[in-house]
């Protein structure tokens, strides 16, 4: 009977606790470059595309201003081939100003993100942070301000 005890107890105690043989990380988001459908819990690594339409949802600058108040939309289609098109309607006209040009990636961790015009000055951003969705950028601006800008997918 001890011997069952015994045997019994040894049995529980090595089912016991959680059982990761099932688990493996990676990023878990179906909608990034790198999704791993194996993946079960996510860790961190997932990456996504610039690639596409996106509109500028917020962007304000370090002394309050946003700059969106003189514009009906500021609009953005970036292509795979590092090449840009900006489309700005100013506010209360019917006018759409046009800006080419390309754009690199570069810097720790793929986070600067620089613009040059085709007609005008070089931007480099930083990304801040990036989903799917979502980019977050900041830049210092000619007058040294820092500017905040969200861009979302359209």
């Amino acid at each position: 009977m001890k011997k069952l005890l015994l045997l019994s107890a040894l049995l529980i105690l090595g089912c016991s606790g959680d059982d990761d043989s099932n688990s493996s990380n990676g990023c878990t988001d179906s909608l990034a470059v790198n999704y791993d459908a194996d993946a079960t819990q996510d860790d961190g690594s997932c990456m996504y595309s610039i690639i596409g339409d996106w509109t500028v949802q917020r962007y304000t600058l370090s002394n309050g201003s946003n700059v969106m108040d003189d514009y009906d939309y500021i609009d953005y289609t970036i292509n795979s081939d590092n090449s840009f098109f900006q489309y700005i309607r100013p506010a209360g006209t019917n006018d759409e100003i046009i800006v080419t040009g390309t754009y690199s990636i570069s810097g720790s961790n793929n986070s600067t993100l620089t613009f040059y015009v085709d007609d005008g000055p070089t931007n480099q951003t930083t990304i801040v942070s990036i989903s799917s969705t979502t980019i977050e950028l900041t830049f210092v601006t000619d007058t040294n301000l820092t500017a905040d800008i969200a861009l979302i997918r359209i």
